[in-house]
């Protein structure tokens, strides 16, 4: 073979792998982005009470700017990259796994909120709320937090943050959908 054909196969094949592994990223961060909002999480039924419960509350959009938190800003941890892709995994295929084969009637999400420091992290807030400890520490908010002084998670202390009137929204469901009968 020719050296100046052998150049374009390579440049070309290198060419079709960088179009491949750019079309694969883009892929991957699109599903990423749409699995991460209300919109999706809200597909199943059983997530309504916390999807309208969450657009009722200020990290849902209802604030003067309307700025929203995804689902997985306070449900998947934030730590670092790794931690974030296997825990957004393992969340969403535990929940699709539930919702698939398990009765909704015998979801008892009373119960699961009590368990709220399995599935809230701080590592969410704080990268958010990353300006925290500097914007409250003349108040002395939130110092026994920062210093490790309590063994509280932020959700111990701001329990309906993300989700306001849930117990409202969670009764209107049970009620709507008959899970009692």
């Amino acid at each position: 073979m020719k050296k100046g054909k052998k150049t374009t196969y390579w440049i070309g094949g290198i060419g079709a792998l960088a179009l491949l592994i750019i079309i694969s990223w883009m892929t991957v961060e699109t599903g990423i982005e749409i699995s991460s909002h209300a919109d999706f999480c809200g597909v199943c039924h059983t997530m309504e009470p916390m999807v309208d419960s969450y657009h009722d509350s200020i990290h849902g959009g209802n604030n003067p700017r309307g700025i929203m938190a995804a689902c997985t800003d306070c449900h998947v941890s934030h730590e670092n990259v790794f931690l974030h892709f296997v825990g957004k995994a393992q969340s969403g295929t535990h929940d699709a796994w539930v919702t698939l084969t398990r009765d909704e009637s015998t979801l008892d999400w009373q119960a699961k909120r009590a368990d709220h420091n399995e599935y809230v992290y701080d590592s969410g807030c704080l990268t958010c709320h990353r300006n925290l400890e500097a914007a409250t520490a003349d108040k002395h908010f939130h110092d026994n937090y920062f210093s490790g002084a309590i063994d509280s998670q932020c959700v111990d202390c701001h329990s309906n943050i993300g989700h306001r009137n849930l117990n409202k929204y969670l009764l209107e469901n049970k009620y709507k959908y008959h899970f009692d009968e």
